[in-house]
Parts: structure tokens; C-alpha cells; sequence
């Protein structure tokens, strides 16, 4: 099998495909050369989650995409789905990205960043200067949690924010007829899962049935509720997020995704076209939830696991389920 190498190599990478060459000495790992049609028509499987309409026509031979992370919308599925293609997708980087939503939590509600921030500058907070009980950090100790999106990122933040007393509310779309580990209450309508949560956490992938989950019209009516979310920006919407944040009906909100994105022409862009940092109930994280070097190296340690079962009974680890796109 011919598999060709689509994503960002680093020495790990270099490590864990040497790995699987000795392993599978039959197998050819193609770098793009310049002529990247080439090694695209050779192709029978690629490993990167970048892939366009006119790549997919050059490369005939393609069965199957590893992609080494979670998110898999920006593939045209469609296509991929016409022809047949398995697109297998990783999660060995979930309780990592699960660790980055309760640090982001923690900060928001410890007020961390404005407290660091004053201090700074000679302002103090807290008994020494009088302040109000009612005016400083808040616990997470006791709140009711709601988690949209229960896989391998929301279990893990349940499992994480359980020993902290807190109750856990997940989000389904069928029907079980039993309770998850780490969970208190089960429910199937979203506005109700909202409207009994004191914490939102939204964990989804963006398909046309999760896109502004959190419209305009729900987010106005969340008063005195924590959104955080590492996810997909657009899960959100992203006026409603702004205006919910300057009428004070939000309690505070934290992101790590986002509705705007460097590109190599701009790497100096604002994430959202609406200034949501000028208030200090919000914190602020550039998408780094499954990048950091124990995220990636799951996320790695995961694809070479999937090409290996694929290699030895057919399938991978993982298949994106087409008609939900995740």
C-alpha cells in the first residue's frame, strides 16, 4: 500500500512511521514531491486532513483518509461519500483537550486573568481593600455542568469535573436506557439542558445540525450562565455571543475556537469582528486545546494504531459516520 503524507511532519512523526515501515515493510510512505499529481495518483491512502475537490479527482486510487485529529468538516464529505472513500478520523488527543476546557473554566471563574492583570498594576483585590465577598473569584464546586457533545472530549470533562461534587448533564440525541459514568441527568432537548445547566461546555463538531446551536434567541436567554467552549466557533452565534456579553446577561464565557483564522497572507487577524476581550468576564485561547506535545503525540500514537488495525483486518479505528459528518 501506497500511503502519502499530507500533514505537518516533525521528528515524532519521523519516529512512529519508521515504527510502522519496519513493521509493515511492504507498505511505501510517499513525501510530496514538486510534482504533487504524482504522488496523488499513486496514492491508496493518505494520512492529512486537508484534501480538495480537484486533489480527490487526481488521486483515483485513494481507499482511505487518515486524519490525524477530530475535526472533519472542512473534507468535502460529499465527494468522499460518492466515492466510496473511508475517511477515519483520531481521538487519542480528547482528555487533553477535556484538560484544556476545565483550565479555561477555572480561569474564568477565578477571574485569574483580571485578577493577574490589576495586580499587575499595583490594584489589589479581595479582603485587603474591602471588596465585597460578592465581587470576587466564584467555585466550581457544586454547579450544575451541561456538556453538549458527550464523546471522548465531553466524557473526559465529566470525569474531571466529577470530584469537584458537581452535577453532570450531558446532551443525546436518542434515546439509552441507562446512566454514563460520571453523569447525574440525561437529556434530549436543548433549550431544557440550557435552561438546567449553570455551565455550558460545548464539545460538538460542526455539522449543518450543530452550526449556531447556540443561536441569537438562545444565547439572549441564558442570563447568569458560563459558556465554554472548545468545540467549533461557529457553534455559536457570533452576535448573540457579543451582545449577550455587553446587555450582561452572560455570567462570563471562555473559547478556544474561533470565528475568524490566521491565514499565511495575515497572521495578525482579530478572532471575531465584534471586540467580545474588552470585557473582562471573558478568556480568550487561540485554538490550542488538542496542540500542545502530549495532544499531538496521542493524536499521532492514534493515526499510526488506526493504519496498523486497517493494515491487519481491513478497518480502522475509526470511521466518520457520513450522514451525521463525524
Amino acid at each position: 500500500m501506497k500511503i502519502l503524507f499530507l500533514h505537518q511532519f516533525n521528528s515524532y512523526w519521523d519516529e512512529k512511521l519508521k515504527e510502522l515501515k519496519k513493521e509493515f515493510p511492504e507498505i511505501e510512505i510517499i513525501f510530496p514531491q514538486k510534482n504533487k499529481e504524482i504522488s496523488l495518483k499513486n496514492a491508496e491512502a493518505i494520512i492529512g486532513g486537508f484534501i480538495n475537490e480537484t486533489e480527490l479527482e487526481i488521486a483515483e486510487k485513494l481507499k482511505i483518509i487518515f486524519v490525524p485529529f477530530a475535526g472533519v468538516e472542512q473534507l468535502p464529505l460529499e465527494i468522499l461519500k460518492e466515492k466510496n472513500i473511508i475517511v477515519s478520523n483520531a481521538h487519542g488527543n480528547g482528555k487533553y483537550v477535556a484538560e484544556r476546557a476545565v483550565a479555561l473554566a477555572l480561569a474564568l471563574l477565578g477571574k485569574v486573568i483580571p485578577f493577574h492583570e490589576d495586580l499587575k498594576n499595583g490594584v489589589w483585590h479581595g479582603f485587603t481593600v474591602g471588596e465585597s465577598i460578592f465581587e470576587s473569584w466564584h467555585s466550581i464546586q457544586g454547579m450544575k455542568i451541561g456538556i453538549l457533545g458527550f464523546g471522548e472530549i465531553g466524557k473526559n470533562i465529566a470525569r474531571f469535573l466529577k470530584p469537584f461534587d458537581t452535577e453532570i448533564h450531558i446532551l443525546k440525541n436518542k434515546k439509552i436506557d441507562y446512566i454514563p459514568e460520571n453523569v447525574d441527568k440525561v437529556y434530549y432537548d436543548v433549550d431544557e439542558i440550557i435552561e438546567q445547566s449553570e455551565m455550558l461546555f460545548l464539545t460538538l463538531p460542526l455539522t449543518e445540525k450543530t452550526f449556531n446551536i447556540l443561536s441569537k434567541e438562545r444565547i439572549m436567554k441564558m442570563k447568569d450562565k458560563y459558556i465554554i467552549n472548545i468545540g467549533r466557533g461557529k457553534l455559536i452565534d457570533e452576535e448573540g455571543l457579543y451582545l449577550s456579553l455587553k446587555e450582561g446577561i452572560l455570567k462570563g464565557v471562555a473559547l478556544d475556537v474561533w470565528f475568524n483564522y490566521p491565514t499565511k497572507e495575515n497572521k495578525n487577524v482579530y478572532p471575531s469582528k465584534y471586540p467580545i476581550w474588552e470585557f473582562d468576564n471573558v478568556v480568550l485561547s487561540p485554538h490550542v486545546g488538542g496542540y500542545s506535545f502530549h495532544a499531538t503525540t496521542a493524536g499521532i500514537d492514534y493515526t499510526i494504531e488506526s493504519i496498523k488495525s486497517y493494515l491487519k483486518t481491513g478497518k480502522p479505528l475509526s470511521i466518520v459516520d457520513y450522514e451525521h459528518k463525524y
